[in-house]
């Protein structure tokens, strides 16, 4: 066998494998979503937090196109919006503000906004904080 029947061997061995994962990746991609940031968010307050999350009946929180819940973290409900821009974030911020100056209690963080029911603590912020994506 010359040297260059085995580097053709060698390179067509590589192409088969790496053609294998492509279809195989391709293939699991297909089946299976990635979990929205609303959903990790949830995942996260559930079962790392211990907290009892459910749907939001608040219109503006609703009103997130990543989707809202809500949850009482440490006595404090607090009603999480997920935006998908800068700009929602604005919008979302500027909803609450005109039905009512929220003070301190409206949260901005990345693109979550959050409403607390009473002004939170270091600590309350911190577990929303924690379950941001």
């Amino acid at each position: 066998m010359t040297e260059r029947r085995a580097a053709r061997i060698g390179v067509v061995c590589a192409l088969v494998v790496i053609l294998a994962q492509l279809i195989v990746a391709s293939a699991w991609s297909l089946g299976h979503d990635d979990p929205t940031e609303l959903a990790l968010t949830r995942q996260c307050l559930e079962r790392e937090k211990g907290l009892a999350v459910e749907t939001t009946n608040d219109p503006i929180a609703a009103s997130a196109s990543g989707g809202a819940l809500a949850t009482v973290v440490e006595g404090n409900a607090v009603t999480i919006g997920v935006a998908r821009s800068e700009a929602e974030v604005e919008r979302l911020r500027s909803a609450y503000s005109a039905s009512g100056d929220p003070g301190t209690r409206l949260d901005l963080h990345g693109r979550y906004v959050a409403l607390w029911h009473r002004d939170p603590s270091p600590t309350q912020r911190q577990v929303t904080y924690d379950c941001a994506y």
